[in-house]
């Protein structure tokens, strides 16, 4: 196009210098023409130079502008029209932060008796005549899967946690999952109010000893278990106020129609004056519910209930934690399956113990130490007629004594950022009618990620 205008232009510049020297030819000499014709003249030049001007301009755009190779006909591709695209997802991991989890244990144990109670780990000394003679055990179960999932909206931060592991039942010896945690967290972060609803841990008597044993003194001095609960907890200051109501999941509608859930509470006082995460804690609860052996002609009304102190002390490379509480009726609610009633006469099982826990962390980063005590006694007399097992009703006599005491010892490396090494030593002390002893030795391998 604008060389089409350049030629244009040209053929007009020189019809219009030939026209003028005609017009100069024909004109008269006369003075009054002369001056006249001067005048066009001038007024000529100046036109031609704004032509000339606008031609060198063309000329330059000319020169700048890049000659575009017309594409062969044969290289034009054919383009035909495509399906509309579905509509895209928003994305999740966009949506909320959230964090992947968990670890991959294994545990090598090597029992010089039969322990009863949960399987893989071990509660007390087994009921059955046949109790001596070791074994070895390799258990993968405590390898664990968690996910959470947290948002601030306004003045609210909301939590999801969910944490699965393989302590699940099946036949034979396939493994499957379970819930271990799953929980949502609604806190406002103005008045430090926070509401957790879902599976958690109990909420009294929070602590748990240094070790790797998965049972962590269960029947030895430690009251613990995941519940499904609706907790509130309050912060004032170093204080922390704690109302919840817990209870298992209902397993028959029979069975489980006359019980109330837990209502506990706790007061914890953070220790300002030692490191973080030292505290002291006071707590307890109340149940009521109706209960029915094979023994029994008549249902009978249990009442239960706990207080804990507890305490967690911090100091450089010290940690000194653990637990004194006392009750009566405890039972499943604090992994105490079978200890919480008579079964002959219905009343209730009073209860008292607790435990202390240490670790030291050596100057050398990736070498620590732990050791610990726990006792769980039983009151003699609310055992009543109790049967240990002569009959041989083991499965129901197995998780029951009069007293249970436990002491361990484990060091711990730490490989890498990700892997660690335990060996642990347990030795249990169990009473019935006679005293039974006995030891494990495990070897961990976590990699915790």
């Amino acid at each position: 196009m604008l060389k089409a205008m350049w030629a244009m232009c040209k053929k007009k510049a020189v019809l219009f210098f030939v026209l003028v020297l005609i017009i100069m030819g024909l004109v008269s000499p006369a003075t009054g023409l002369t001056q006249d014709l001067e005048k066009r003249v001038e007024e000529l030049e100046g036109k031609v130079k704004e032509l000339q001007d606008l031609l060198a301009e063309y000329k330059a755009l000319l020169e700048k502008k890049e000659v575009v190779k017309p594409i062969p006909p044969e290289k034009v591709a054919v383009v035909t029209p495509e399906k509309e695209a579905p509509p895209k997802w928003p994305s999740v991991w966009s949506k909320y932060e959230m964090q992947l989890g968990g670890r991959i244990k294994f545990d090598a144990h090597y029992d010089t008796v039969a322990f009863d109670a949960y399987n893989d780990f071990i509660g007390v000394i087994s009921a059955h005549p046949d109790y001596k003679g070791d074994s070895i055990n390799f258990n993968p179960r405590d390898t664990r899967f968690e996910l959470k999932v947290k948002h601030t909206t306004g003045n609210f931060t909301g939590l999801g946690r969910i944490e699965t592991d393989f302590y699940g039942d099946i036949l034979g010896n396939n493994i499957q999952p379970r819930i271990r945690l799953a929980y949502v967290d609604l806190v406002h972060n103005k008045t430090n109010t926070g509401l957790r609803v879902g599976q958690d841990w109990v909420p009294v008597a929070q602590q748990n000893p240094h070790m790797c044993e998965f049972g962590i003194l269960a029947g030895g001095g430690n009251p613990w278990w995941r519940i499904p609960q609706i907790t509130l907890r309050q912060r004032y200051g170093d204080f922390e106020f704690l109302a919840s109501l817990m209870r298992h999941r209902r397993v028959s509608v029979y069975k489980d129609q006359w019980g109330w859930p837990w209502a506990l509470f706790r007061v914890a006082y953070n220790l300002n004056f030692l490191d973080k995460g030292s505290l002291i804690a006071l707590g307890g609860g109340y149940m009521s519910d109706r209960r029915k052996s094979k023994y029994m002609d008549d249902e009978k009304r249990i009442h239960r209930w706990l207080t804990a102190f507890e305490y967690k002390l911090r100091k450089g490379p010290l940690e000194l934690k653990g637990e004194l509480w006392a009750g009566q009726g405890m039972g499943s609610h604090w992994l105490r399956y079978d200890m919480d009633y008579n079964p002959f006469t219905g009343e209730e099982i009073r209860s008292q113990g607790g435990f202390a826990s240490l670790l030291y962390q050596t100057p050398i980063e990736k070498v620590a130490f732990a050791s610990g005590f726990g006792i769980d006694h039983n009151t003699t007399s609310d055992l009543g007629q109790f049967d240990w097992g002569t009959k041989g009703d083991y499965d129901f006599y197995k998780r029951r004594f009069k007293q249970n005491m436990v002491w361990f010892g484990n060091v711990r490396y730490q490989v890498t950022d990700g892997i660690k090494f335990i060996l642990e030593y347990i030795h249990m002390n169990t009473m019935r009618d006679e005293v039974r002893e006995g030891n494990r030795i495990t070897f961990s391998t976590f990699y915790s990620f």
